[in-house]
């Protein structure tokens, strides 16, 4: 890793970094929360609950769950990049947790680059469809897809429709 630069934070940017600790642990306190309750998450998505097709997020939540149980084998089924995902907002939290503690920003220059080159979202948005088209297909292939889409609201309704 190369040398890093650090500068001391301004008072709106600890505001900024407790607001962004905030955010990226939640989904991790969570994740144990829920694991060590005998609570259910409260969390679906709206998109394959009306639909039936599954969004690309799908499965992202009990990722996280199963990932936070130490269940990597189960996590990787549900999601692949739950796991990355839980990865990296542990190490954001990491990061930001050590910028509040000695209050300098602390900056990687070449990772920066790395992070803020533009063929770095396109190709993260690519990898996001592949593997989104990768298990709808998988889906379709199965017939859980059909049965999916059948028994939701949106295809009852437009069916409801149809016969009017």
């Amino acid at each position: 890793m190369p040398p890093r630069q650090t500068r001391p934070l301004t008072r709106r940017e600890k505001y900024w970094r407790v607001g962004g600790l905030s955010l990226v642990t939640s989904p991790i306190l969570g994740a144990y929360w829920f694991n060590h309750s005998q609570t259910r998450s409260p969390l679906f998505c709206p998109i394959l609950k009306f639909t039936g097709i599954p969004c690309p997020g799908c499965g992202m939540t009990r990722s996280f769950l199963a990932t936070a149980q130490g269940d990597l084998e189960g996590a990787i089924a549900f999601h692949l990049f739950g796991p990355l995902m839980f990865a990296a907002c542990a190490g954001f939290a990491v990061h930001i947790a050590i910028e509040l503690y000695t209050q300098q920003e602390i900056r990687y220059p070449g990772l920066d680059r790395w992070l803020r080159a533009k063929r770095i979202p396109v190709l993260t948005f690519l990898v996001v469809v592949l593997y989104h088209g990768a298990r709808l297909w998988h889906l379709s292939q199965s017939g859980e897809l059909a049965i999916s889409i059948a028994n939701a609201p949106l295809q009852q309704w437009l069916g409801y429709f149809s016969t009017l």
